[in-house]
């Protein structure tokens, strides 16, 4: 009889734990509420709670390995809590397992179909997947269910890569207001106001993103800024510290090669551009990139191999029109340019363009404008669920 007294009685200290460490959570003490947790499941180690909701600090503290474990073994404990399928819906998800985080969430909405922490999960796969209009659909009924700011700041990432930069402002303000903790909506709106040249307001965004602890995104999107400034230094402190915080990010190495390439340390830039190659191969950014480094260091051949693995964006097709000019073939230089422009009204190529087909002397290609390009970062939401 005693001993089942004291099962109870420390099954009801570990509920008391976990309710403490929940408040901590919601203070931003996470290492009281890791420690508060780890006593919980000590205590009762049959309480699925605890667990997803250490899992959960593990997720934010990158260690997915161990967060995972952690929502598996909360879902074995209770099969019908939706929150631990969500959480690992998260951790698989941030651990580049898209189907697996798909289907974890469906099968968190299976138990909770109104779960606003779901919904707001899996808009934020299909994000990560580049099904959008999906993405829409589950964001969207995430706002109507109760949204904690996190799906409003993921639909105004989707309208501002759309263009729709009203909307999008709208809605990161409404999630600003709805958490001002969150740091994803500041680094979104800085995108925002960085895609409309609003460079002062961009970097305020940025740095209050940075501020809220909001991760690689706001560093390495503010020391594009700093580059485009010539703050060489500032940018490239910036991301170092981005990478510092998710090594080999395609986007960040990008970023960093960029600012070498401004500087003209064209080795450094190469060095760091095939270094996001071995993360990416298919990384177009990468490879335009790289092709410019080959142009300018006379590797004609391979400058027009590089080019042609970034044919999707406008910038390359302007590079390449550059390169067939050079060697005499203006023609497929026109056809190029005239691609960029309608692609994406690329600036560089209308002027290009202009220039070739003007009736003045020859143009040397030296006088033709280049295209690099930089890899801004949005940064879309997640909204792990927290068990009481």
């Amino acid at each position: 009889m005693r001993n089942v007294e004291n099962s109870a009685l420390k099954i009801e200290r570990a509920r008391e734990l976990n309710r403490l460490a929940c408040e901590d959570i919601s203070q931003g003490e996470i290492e009281s509420a890791s420690e508060k947790l780890l006593h919980a499941i000590r205590l009762a180690p049959t309480l699925a709670a605890p667990h997803t909701n250490l899992g959960v600090l593990y997720c934010w503290e990158g260690k997915l390995d161990e967060a995972i474990t952690l929502h598996l073994k909360a879902r074995h404990l209770d099969p019908n809590l939706s929150a631990p399928h969500t959480n690992l819906g998260v951790a698989y998800a941030w651990n580049g397992q898209l189907d697996f985080a798909i289907r974890s969430v469906k099968t968190a909405l299976q138990f909770n179909p109104n779960s606003a922490e779901a919904h707001t999960c899996l808009g934020f796969i299909y994000i990560s997947q580049g099904d959008i209009d999906t993405a829409i659909a589950s964001t969207q009924e995430a706002i109507r269910l109760g949204d904690g700011g996190e799906a409003r700041s993921n639909l105004g990432l989707i309208y501002t890569w759309q263009g729709q930069f009203d909307k999008a402002v709208v809605l990161y303000k409404k999630a600003i207001e709805t958490d001002p903790t969150l740091a994803e909506p500041h680094n979104n709106l800085g995108l925002l106001y960085m895609f409309k040249g609003e460079i002062d307001k961009a970097i305020k965004a940025f740095r209050t993103s940075i501020d809220l602890d909001g991760g690689e995104e706001p560093h390495t999107n503010l020391g594009l800024l700093y580059m485009w400034q010539e703050d060489f230094d500032n940018a490239i402190s910036l991301h170092q510290e981005a990478l510092e915080m998710a090594p080999d990010t395609t986007e960040v190495l990008i970023n960093l090669a960029y600012t070498y390439y401004s500087q003209n340390k064209l080795d450094e830039a190469m060095k760091t551009l095939k270094d996001a190659l071995r993360t990416d191969p298919n990384s177009a950014e990468a490879n335009n990139n790289i092709g410019i480094i080959h142009f300018l260091q006379n590797r004609t051949t391979e400058a027009i191999s590089s080019f042609k693995k970034a044919n999707t964006l406008a910038e390359a097709r302007n590079n390449i029109g550059i390169v067939y000019y050079q060697k005499g073939n203006q023609d497929a230089a026109v056809t190029e340019f005239k691609a960029a422009i309608q692609g994406d009204n690329l600036e560089e190529a209308h002027y290009n363009l202009t220039m070739i087909t003007s009736e003045s002397e020859t143009v040397d290609a030296s006088e033709l404008q280049i295209s690099p390009i930089g890899a801004p970062m949005g940064a879309p939401a997640v909204w792990c669920e927290i068990l009481h």
